[in-house]
């Protein structure tokens, strides 16, 4: 398969800074700076912030020209990956959008590119395998795909591709039915962002438990948790659950962020916002009493 891929050169990382206004949030920052709000997740890294809640008069460091090359070679890459099935450039692609959401600019590009190599360069795919159905009154026609890429399906001057596993079926006279909308990003709940959460510790010193809670997602029958530490970025907990829930594992006191992603027929959502929480330890209160003795 011939592909071509976007190779975004970066020098020296370029950093803007801007001042936070009155009562300005961190994602307003990044609207205003960058343009995306979701960038207000970079800021934080960039800046070294552990909570989206910055006082007015701050100067923050910002994302320079370098994001954008970044973002060009992430969407170049997320298109070549998203039409082969290789488990190597997945990876590649998923340390890409982690490098990205910290701010490293570089390695998110390198990696990117890295990934889209990796398409370029694998074995051409085998042929698909497909079916096509004639309904008894021929006023319909079912496209089943078995095996290989998706093929593309065309009626009344619209295009539909049908992935390895799909069907769809088109009426006489009727375009193909649109495909499902992607599914939405969770929206998180609980704990807060920020907050500080006390716990006893047990015998090993670990804290807990913890609960992760987040807005339930139409169509979606499963999530995906992903709770890192903020200090090292280190994953310590990766789970799947069937409720918009989780409850975490005893954890050393720290700082960690989570996020978490919904599942369902029509793929992955991008995954929530991050949400950010710190566990210390819970001071015993000891109370001595006055005996009835002198």
């Amino acid at each position: 398969m011939k592909a071509l891929f976007l190779l975004a050169w970066l020098g020296a990382a370029s950093v803007d800074t801007a001042v936070v206004g009155p009562n300005e949030t961190l994602r307003q920052v990044a609207e205003r700076t960058v343009g995306d709000p979701s960038a207000a997740e970079e800021i934080q890294a960039l800046n070294g912030l552990k909570s989206d809640t910055v006082a007015a008069g701050t100067r923050l460091k910002v994302p320079g020209p370098d994001r954008a090359l970044a973002l060009k070679a992430l969407e170049t890459a997320r298109t070549l990956v998203a039409g082969m099935r290789s488990p190597g450039a997945t990876a590649r692609l998923k340390e890409a959008e982690a490098h990205f959401r910290a701010a490293r600019y570089a390695q998110a590009s390198e990696a990117a590119n890295a990934a889209g190599k990796q398409v370029a360069d694998a074995p051409s795919p085998q042929p698909s395998a497909f079916s096509v159905e004639v309904g008894a009154d021929g006023g319909s026609t079912t496209v089943s795909v078995s095996k290989g890429p998706a093929v593309r399906v065309e009626a009344e001057g619209v295009t539909q591709p049908v992935a390895m596993g799909e069907s769809v079926r088109v009426e006489r006279g009727r375009p193909p039915p649109a495909p499902p909308p992607p599914l939405v990003a969770p929206r998180p709940g609980l704990p807060e962002d920020g907050e500080t959460l006390k716990r006893r510790p047990d015998k090993a010193g670990r804290l807990g438990p913890v609960k992760l809670a987040w807005a339930a997602v139409p169509e979606a029958d499963r999530y995906e948790v992903e709770v890192l530490s903020d200090t090292d970025g280190t994953a310590v907990f990766v789970q799947t659950v069937s409720a918009p829930e989780a409850k975490l594992p005893v954890l050393p006191a720290g700082r960690y962020r989570w996020t978490v992603r919904a599942v369902g027929a029509t793929g992955r959502s991008e995954p929530s916002a991050a949400r950010r929480f710190e566990l210390v330890s819970e001071r015993l209160k000891l109370e001595v009493q006055k005996g009835q003795w002198q």
